[in-house]
C-alpha cells in the first residue's frame, strides 16, 4: 500500500497524558472516513475496549498460620481485618511482560508474601513470578504489629481472549481454602468519541474524521488498548474470510482491504516514562 495515498483511513496519534499514576489518557484520530463510518467504528471499539481487553489481576489469597475464622476477623498480629486486606490487594495493578521467551503467561500463576513483623506490608514485598510486574509498588497491604510471621499465597490470572473468568466472589471458600479477591478485568476507565464532518459542495465527497479519547488505569496504555481492540475486531471477521488460500492473518487482511494496519509503535508513547512510572515507588517503605 502506498503510504502517501491519503484516500484511505489513517490513524494519527494526537496526545498522551499521565493524569495520575493510575490514570493514563490518550487521544487519537482516524480519517478520512465515509459518512456514517465514524459512528460504526466508535460503537464497535467501545464495546470491545470495555469487554475484551486482556489484563492480569490477583484473584485469590490464602493466609498461612492465621487465627482468622471468617472474613470479618483479624489475623493475629495484623491491624487490618481480612476484608480490608482483600480490598488493598484489589488495588494493586499488575502488568504482564509480553516477552516471547517467557512462554504462556495465561495462568494461573502464583505469588507470595513472607515477612516477619513488626513492619508494614506493601505491594513491593510480593514475590511475583517472571513476567509479572507490579505498577503501584507503594500500595499498602497490611500492618504487622507483633513479632509474628505474615505468610500469604496469591493467585494471579489473566482473562482469556474470548471471555472473562468467572467472578471469584461467586465462589465461596472456607478460611482454610483462602479468600476470593473481587478482581476487575477492565483496564479501560473511559472512552469518548467526537465525529467531525468535512463538508464539500458535492455531498458525495463528504468525509468524516473520528476523534477518540481513551483512559486506562495503567495496566495497559491507551495505545495498547486501541491496538488490541482493533486487532480483535478485525480478527473476528477473519472467520468469515472466503478463500482456500494460506492462513490469513490480521495484517494480511488489513493489506487486502487497503486499510492501514495499526501498530502500537504508530502512537509514539514514551516507553522510558512508562518504565519510570513502574519504578517510581520502589524506594518507599
Amino acid at each position: 500500500m502506498n503510504q502517501k495515498d491519503k484516500s484511505f483511513p489513517q490513524w494519527e496519534f494526537l496526545a498522551y497524558n499521565v493524569v495520575k499514576k493510575n490514570l493514563l489518557c490518550g487521544r487519537f484520530a482516524l480519517g478520512p472516513l465515509k459518512k456514517g463510518q465514524g459512528q460504526l467504528i466508535s460503537s464497535t471499539l467501545r464495546r470491545t475496549l470495555f469487554n475484551a481487553i486482556e489484563c492480569t489481576c490477583f484473584t485469590h489469597v490464602k493466609f498461612r498460620h492465621s487465627r482468622a475464622t471468617n472474613v470479618l476477623q483479624n489475623i493475629f498480629g495484623v491491624s487490618e481485618s481480612i476484608s480490608e486486606i482483600l480490598d488493598n490487594l484489589n488495588q494493586i495493578k499488575l502488568k504482564r511482560n509480553f516477552r516471547s521467551d517467557l512462554g504462556d503467561l495465561q495462568g494461573p500463576l502464583y505469588a507470595s508474601i513472607d515477612l516477619q513483623g513488626p513492619r508494614s506490608v506493601r505491594a513491593k514485598d510480593i514475590k511475583c513470578p517472571p513476567g509479572i510486574v507490579i505498577l503501584n509498588k507503594a500500595q499498602v497491604i497490611a500492618t504487622i504489629t507483633e513479632n509474628v510471621r505474615f505468610l500469604a499465597e496469591l493467585t494471579i490470572e489473566t482473562n482469556s481472549i474470548d471471555s472473562l473468568p468467572p467472578r471469584r466472589l461467586e465462589t465461596r471458600f472456607t478460611p482454610e481454602d483462602g479468600y476470593a479477591i473481587d478482581a476487575v478485568f477492565t483496564p479501560v476507565q473511559k472512552f469518548s468519541e467526537s465525529i467531525h464532518l468535512q463538508d464539500f459542495e458535492n455531498e458525495n465527497l463528504q468525509t468524516e474524521m473520528l476523534f477518540l479519547e481513551i483512559s486506562t488505569d495503567g495496566r495497559v496504555t491507551p495505545s495498547e488498548a486501541l491496538f488490541k481492540a482493533s486487532e480483535k475486531v478485525i480478527t473476528l471477521f477473519l472467520s468469515f474470510y472466503v478463500g482456500g488460500e494460506k492462513e490469513v492473518t490480521y495484517f494480511d487482511l488489513a493489506e487486502r482491504v487497503r486499510v492501514k494496519a495499526i501498530k502500537s509503535s504508530d502512537f509514539g508513547e514514551d516507553s522510558e516514562d512508562w518504565d519510570d512510572w513502574e519504578d517510581a515507588d520502589q524506594d518507599l517503605d
